[in-house]
Formats: C-alpha cells, sequence, structure tokens
C-alpha cells in the first residue's frame, strides 16, 4: 500500500487527504440529517420528495459539465464544488423547517457534481491500480471515521437526546471543518494533468457520438449504474429513520451501525480493491452484490435493535461494490472523454435520484417500510446482476 500511494502524483494525494477529514465530519451528520428532517415535521413521502432536490441539480449540471471538464480547468471547477458544499450544514443549522433543507440538499448535488474528485482520480490513477487507489482513498477514509458516529453520540447524549438541537450542533461543527478543508485544498491542489485533445467548436451532438463510439458497452453500463443509484439513495434516504422508527434504535445503537458500516468498508475496501485490480472487477461484484442484499431482508427480520450491529457489516459491502463499479467506469472510454461520460451517467443517476426517495416514501407510507427494503434487495440482486453479466471486463481493456 505504500509503493501504491508514494507512485501517485500530489493532487491525487491532496482530494485523497480531503477526502479522508472531510468523511469523519460527514459521518458524525450523515445518520441524523434525514432524522433531523423528520423531527423537523416531515412526513415519510415529504422527506422523499426533499431528498429527490439533489437529483433535480444534478441532472440539470450534469451534461455542460462534463463537456466543460473535458475543455477548460478541472481544479477550478473542482474548488467552486467544494466552496458549495461548504455552504450546506450552515443551511442545515439555520433550518427551522424542514421545507428549509431542501436549499440543502439542492447545493449538496449542485455541490458533489462540481467538486466530485472523481474525475481528478480517474486523470491521476494509471489502470493498474486503479480499483486499488479508489479503494485506499475509503480505507484511509474509513479508519478515522470509525470513531465519529460515537463522538456524536455523546454529543447528542451531552445536549439531551436526538432532537432538532443537538443535531444542529452538529452542523456547526461541520461547517467549521469543511472550511478549513476548502482552504487547505485551495493551497495544495495544482492544475490536473490530461492528455491533449483537438479543439473544435462546441458541437454537443457531435462530443456525444464520439463518446459512443469510442466507448465500450457504455449504454449498459449507464443502466446499471443509475439502477445501483436508485437503489441506493432509497437506501440512505430511509435506513436511518428505519432503525431509528421502527426498530427502536438509540443514538448509541444508531452509531454503532454508521461505526460498523465504516469499519467494514476500512477492513475490506483495500483487500478487495487489490484483488479487482488482479483477478477482475466483475468477479468481486459477483460476491459482494448478493452479500448487501442479504442485509435488506434481515433489517426485516431481526426482533430487536442489537441484530442491527452485525448486519452493519454486511451493509459495508454495498459502498465497496460502488468502489469496484467506480473503477469499471473511466475504464469503458478514452480518457480524453472522462468528463463528458461522467457527464451523462450524472444526467443519468441524477434524473434517477428524482423519484428514488419518493417512491421509498410512497412505500413506507401505503404498504410499511419493510417493503422499501425489500424492492431494494429484488432490483439488487435480479437487474444489476444481469447487467453486470452482460459487461466486458475492464481490467485490461484497451481503447483507441
Amino acid at each position: 500500500m505504500r509503493k501504491v500511494w508514494r507512485r501517485q502524483k500530489t493532487n491525487w494525494k491532496t482530494v485523497v487527504i480531503r477526502q479522508v477529514f472531510n468523511r469523519f465530519f460527514d459521518q458524525m451528520t450523515m445518520q441524523y440529517s434525514n432524522i433531523y428532517i423528520r423531527e423537523l415535521g416531515a412526513s415519510p413521502i415529504e422527506l422523499g420528495e426533499v431528498n429527490s432536490a439533489s437529483g433535480i441539480t444534478s441532472a440539470l449540471i450534469s451534461l455542460p459539465l462534463g463537456i466543460l471538464q473535458d475543455r477548460y480547468s478541472v481544479r477550478k471547477i473542482f474548488l467552486f464544488g467544494i466552496a458549495l458544499l461548504t455552504l450546506v450544514p450552515l443551511i442545515y443549522a439555520l433550518s427551522n423547517s424542514w421545507e428549509f433543507t431542501a436549499l440543502a440538499i439542492l447545493l449538496t448535488g449542485l455541490g458533489n457534481r462540481l467538486g466530485s474528485c472523481v474525475v481528478i482520480c480517474d486523470l491521476s490513477l494509471p489502470n493498474e491500480d486503479r480499483a486499488t487507489g479508489k479503494a485506499l482513498c475509503e480505507g484511509l477514509g474509513a479508519i478515522p471515521s470509525l470513531i465519529a458516529p460515537t463522538v456524536a453520540a455523546f454529543i447528542i447524549t451531552w445536549i439531551g437526546g436526538i432532537n432538532v438541537r443537538s443535531i444542529r450542533l452538529l452542523f456547526w461543527m461541520q461547517l467549521v471543518a469543511r472550511i478549513v478543508l476548502f482552504l487547505y485544498v485551495v493551497v495544495r491542489l495544482t492544475e490536473i494533468d490530461r492528455p491533449p485533445r483537438k479543439e473544435s467548436g462546441l458541437n454537443f451532438m457531435e462530443e456525444m457520438r464520439d463518446l459512443l463510439s469510442r466507448g465500450v458497452a457504455v449504454r449498459r453500463w449507464l443502466l446499471y449504474i443509475s439502477i445501483s443509484m436508485f437503489t441506493g439513495t432509497m437506501m440512505m434516504t430511509f435506513l436511518y429513520p428505519y432503525v431509528y422508527e421502527v426498530k427502536g434504535a438509540n443514538q448509541f445503537i444508531i452509531g454503532g451501525v454508521a461505526t460498523l458500516i465504516t469499519l467494514s468498508e476500512a477492513l475490506f475496501s483495500i483487500p478487495l480493491g487489490r484483488t479487482a485490480d488482479k483477478v477482475g472487477r466483475k468477479k468481486v461484484l459477483y460476491i459482494l452484490i448478493p452479500l448487501f442484499s442479504l442485509a435488506n431482508f434481515l433489517l426485516i427480520l431481526i426482533p430487536t435493535p442489537i441484530y442491527l450491529l452485525p448486519i452493519a457489516v454486511l451493509l459495508g459491502f454495498r459502498m465497496i461494490a460502488g468502489y469496484i463499479a467506480g473503477s469499471m467506469t473511466p475504464e469503458l472510454v478514452p480518457k480524453d472523454c472522462i468528463g463528458r461520460w461522467r457527464g451523462i451517467i450524472g444526467l443519468s443517476t441524477g434524473l434517477i435520484t428524482i423519484p428514488a426517495p419518493i417512491i421509498g416514501g410512497i412505500l413506507w407510507e401505503r404498504l410499511g417500510p419493510g417493503y422499501i427494503l425489500m424492492t431494494i434487495a429484488i432490483i439488487d440482486l435480479l437487474l444489476r446482476m444481469i447487467l453486470l453479466k452482460s459487461m466486458p471486463e475492464t481490467l485490461h481493456l484497451k481503447h483507441s
């Protein structure tokens, strides 16, 4: 791992270091953000509607952003994005009604797209280190994040339990951290190296035709990623409200779930990433998808909150599968198409995240909370596995 780290570029190391510390403070607020919105008075459907705001901004910005990333400064775009993300905890902290949190979620979608480090990662990591590098980033980020949910649980207990006031304090802490990390990246990050491209007039249709003609199985992979985002968004929106409201978990069990999901990532990300770089990405995904799908069924069946803890280890495999799939994504297109490719992906996944939490809210209110988990597991086991089987192995894929 030391050898992999040392041979990478400074820009990649800079965004990894930011990611490590940013994740610590994200983990303090992540499991409480949707509980916070519920505590402000949102119903399950209203919670879904608010969370769909992120997909709207992501869908609107993705395609033009992708073209801009292929032509202009990736550094400036990235810095603007993380500047917007710095405002998000401020808006959460100032919110006095659940409707106002929609602005924070809108900015999250926009900031995550503009401030996404994946293009820097795509352009900086060599193919033979790609899955390992992504796993190393997530594995390093997971280590300090292990204590973040417990720290948050003690802070919430000190303030008086799970309520608006205690969760609001976590957002103020996150705001300070994001300001410091933004200044760090401004100082350290330089322009991103990339292959030269032949300059031409901006022709949107021609840009897309070029990508589709030179990429490999991009339409199938786009569908795979969109389905993954649909189930992942639904899961992310309702997991912690489910364990809090349905299974009766307190702040320490909730913190334990978040910690064990992160511990699972910390323990398994790097070895599984290295395995994917040796034997292929698809073989690892064939193992991971059934494991985290099993966790959904177990969440429905468990009788008491304490059983949430071992299930959380399986839930961590969902994130690891995302990193492994993420290493396949840039390998399907030439490097000079990365921005446009990420733009199309952003448009597709942004559109799919608009209805996903709303559908989850309808399932919660009309059929019951357990049907959300069941629907996610069935879609993952059937559609994702079928699409994955149809994809080529990308480990040594070459492009013209």
